[in-house]
């Protein structure tokens, strides 16, 4: 038998509960909830509900947490999970879930299939990498390497500590990538292992900022980002060089065989499309991959179409005219 405990996140979105979130907060602790899978959520596909004691729906299973949620799950006959709300944050909104699971084995490792993503073939041109991209890395290499210096700080270095986490959490959003989706939960993890008070702030920042990048996917600046990467004049200019080196009908044939038809979502629905990666936590660099495709494709359609308009504007110009008072060809070539 195994008490797992779970939080709560995305209270303040939930439409049963606008204008009311504080009292919901404030009054929560004691009462009983339920969670149970999101079976019709297209997005992600692993999202876990939680109702409260009125049987409205107020949260999800914070995303880190959605391992264990789901270890939890699998031991249950009814798939949901019956508890108690425990706590509740009113600063960052969310209450803490807790349960008794009867032979609970772990947080689950297959939530996350990547195989089907590590083995689609691409031959297409690469953008480089944003430089948000490169800060995020250098961040989350110097967060480790503070870590392992933990013994030797003073306030001002726990300090200094504590807001390079909080800008690196600012960061995060925009790395929509499995690697990062796992760093922050392993992250989260390190920080509430050490048991120190002065890190529940960011504790609970890095917990928030999963749910608000899932969000901002569908609208937002990580939603305005990620167009950018694919539709800047920057990136077509980038991606001009390989115009000649590479072949945009293959290019878009092997996008048409990305996994689970998301090239054919993001021509459908952009929103959608960006909120669907982050949520399938794939492979950065495959990710990448897919994303330079998308690029280099449209791209080389814009330009076939600017050219098919010239062509177009140019035959106009060179218009046979008759009738009874005129007969002439007009060339301004």
């Amino acid at each position: 038998m195994s008490i797992i405990q779970l939080n709560i996140v995305g209270i303040p979105y939930r439409k049963d509960l606008y204008g009311h979130v504080g009292e919901f907060l404030a009054e929560a602790p004691g009462h009983a909830m339920t969670l149970r899978p999101e079976s019709a959520n297209d997005s992600d596909k692993v999202a876990v509900r939680a109702y409260d004691w009125l049987g409205r729906h107020v949260g999800y299973v914070s995303s880190p947490e959605l391992p264990r949620a789901w270890g939890a799950l699998r031991c249950s006959e009814q798939n949901k999970l019956r508890g108690m709300i425990v706590g509740s944050n009113i600063e960052h909104p969310c209450v803490a879930f807790e349960c008794v699971v009867l032979d609970y084995k772990g947080p689950v490792t297959d939530l996350y299939p990547q195989k089907i993503f590590l083995d689609w073939k691409y031959t297409g041109p690469v953008l480089d990498i944003p430089e948000e991209f490169d800060n995020l890395v250098y961040m989350r290499d110097e967060i480790i390497d503070r870590l392992t210096e933990r013994d030797e700080w003073d306030d001002e270095a726990q300090a200094h500590f504590i807001s390079l986490v909080k800008r690196f959490s600012a960061y995060l959003k925009y790395d929509i990538s499995g690697e990062m989706s796992d760093y922050r939960k392993h992250l989260i993890e390190m920080l509430t292992d050490i048991g120190d008070c002065e890190f529940q702030e960011v504790i609970d920042e890095l917990t928030m900022s999963a749910g608000r990048t899932g969000r901002e996917t569908t609208c937002g600046s990580v939603l305005e980002f990620w167009k950018e990467q694919m539709q800047s004049a920057d990136t077509r200019k980038h991606l001009m060089v390989h115009q000649r080196k590479y072949n945009a009908k293959t290019v878009e044939k092997e996008l048409e065989e990305f996994p689970e038809n998301l090239y054919f979502e993001w021509k459908a629905n952009p929103e959608r499309f960006v909120s669907k990666l982050y949520y399938r936590h794939i492979p950065r660099e495959v990710i990448w991959r897919f994303v330079s495709g998308i690029a280099f494709v449209e791209m080389t359609n814009a330009i076939a179409k600017k050219a098919e308009d010239e062509k177009a504007i140019h035959e106009k110009r060179n218009v046979i005219l008759t009738g009874d008072n005129a007969s002439y060809i007009e060339n301004k070539e």
